[in-house]
């Protein structure tokens, strides 16, 4: 039987420990923290949950259909239309369409003046930093309501140095409003931690940091662990940031979040009726605030669970809060909204490796980085924080099949040869 080791246990290491474990692999999945990643929910004392901000399961049900097929296996999966708004001037009472749509050029007094600015705007075109793409597309005024000042609280970074190919599938300009997704999304009835475990229930899991590698040539022969111990194996797959295992003086630079969640009783609802949660592109250091009645769960009217994501660095003043400063600027921030609450329970979740930073100098640094790892002929890598890319769930379940029928292959091969 061939040994496979996993680094990792999030959505990239466990759908791959499945798939792996299936195809008759003896698979050890090693995991730092806790099962589920960025995954894992938030668990309220009060008895309720939720995720670490809103992850959805969308997919186009022909080319993508995998994703769909894996996680019913775990549990049942309920189509959802999602939709979302953007509070421009800071005010829950006066929502914009989320993704910006044409429409919300009536709510400013200038708006004659933006239709001008949109005729000569030479539309959807390709460019390869963020704030050309989006002049380009809705002019100066609209990138300055909406997406400059967000761009910048999410990231950390100017957007005229933020690059990538994730524009195009991230980013529209409907005509009116629109589901966040564009066709509907799914959320599964169980809790993703209680899935993910579900599918490495048949590996054998250890809970230990990796470090390094112990390699021989172009091979890797084992992984080293914080506690000191090794793990060997035939193949090995990585799922986390490849500076921590390989042999080099650069690291890697993601844009960290704070997660907060809360479970709250207040006088009404944060948004209207049909949308599940809302971005502030505006002073207030949080960017988005969700609010999860769409998960299967019975809360008693007139109580919420939300979470509020505030983007920062690992070590600077938001990162570095006491747990209890993020409860209290909620509050305070409903309180300036007019909107009596009072606070049930609430949790912080630190997440230090939100996201990759799109900047040209990070991505050739994990060019580099990574081009020491993939010299092993026995490692494999896939997920967001292992291969640096702004991805979704849907895009990391295909990987996870990629990998499989990567790895599948080689074996095949060596057998012939």
């Amino acid at each position: 039987m061939v040994d496979v080791t996993i680094i990792g246990a999030g959505v990239a290491g466990c759908s791959t420990g499945y798939l792996l474990e299936k195809e008759g692999f003896d698979v050890t999945v090693v995991e730092k923290d806790a099962v589920g990643g960025l995954l894992r929910e938030i668990e309220f004392e009060t008895g309720y949950h939720c995720d670490s901000a809103p992850h959805l399961l969308f997919f186009d049900d022909e080319e993508e259909a995998v994703v769909g097929e894996l996680f019913s296996e775990f549990t049942h999966i309920e189509p959802n239309d999602f939709y979302a708004a953007t509070y421009p001037r800071g005010d829950l009472d006066d929502p914009h369409h989320y993704p910006v749509s044409k429409q919300n050029i009536d709510k400013w007094d200038d708006a004659d003046r933006i239709r001008e600015e949109l005729k000569q705007a030479p539309g959807k075109t390709d460019a390869e930093f963020f704030e050309e793409y989006m002049k380009n597309q809705v002019g100066e005024t609209l990138y300055e309501r909406y997406n400059r000042t967000y761009t910048e609280k999410h990231w950390g970074i100017d957007p005229k140095r933020i690059t990538g190919d994730w524009f195009d599938f991230k980013i529209s300009f409907p005509e009116e409003e629109q589901e966040f997704f564009g066709g509907g999304a799914y959320y599964p009835d169980d809790k993703y931690t209680d899935i993910l475990r579900s599918m490495i229930a048949d590996c054998d899991l250890v809970f230990d940091g990796v470090t390094g590698l112990e390699t021989d040539g172009d091979r890797i022969i084992a992984v080293e662990t914080e506690t000191g111990d090794r793990i060997e194996s035939d193949l090995f797959v990585s799922t986390i940031d490849p500076s921590i295992i390989v042999d080099t003086d650069e690291s890697l630079e993601y844009r960290s979040m704070v997660i907060l969640g809360a479970h709250i009783g207040a006088d009404e609802s944060l948004f209207p009726d049909h949308v599940d949660w809302g971005y502030f592109p505006n002073h207030y250091h949080f960017t988005r605030i969700t609010d999860y009645e769409f998960v299967p769960q019975e809360t008693p009217a007139g109580e919420y669970i939300l979470t509020v994501e505030f983007p920062c660095f690992v070590g600077d003043d938001v990162w570095s809060n006491d747990e209890n400063w993020y409860a209290d600027y909620l509050l305070e921030f409903l309180d300036e909204q007019g909107i009596d609450a009072e606070l049930l329970d609430a949790k912080v979740r630190r997440a230090p490796r939100a996201y990759p930073l799109p900047v040209t100098e990070e991505i050739e640094k994990f060019e580099r980085i990574n081009g020491k790892l993939s010299a092993y002929e026995n490692m494999f890598n896939l997920g967001r924080v292992s291969t640096y890319e702004y991805i979704w769930i849907k895009d990391i379940v295909q990987q996870a099949y990629e990998t499989r029928k990567n790895i599948l292959g080689e074996l095949r091969t060596e057998a012939d040869d």
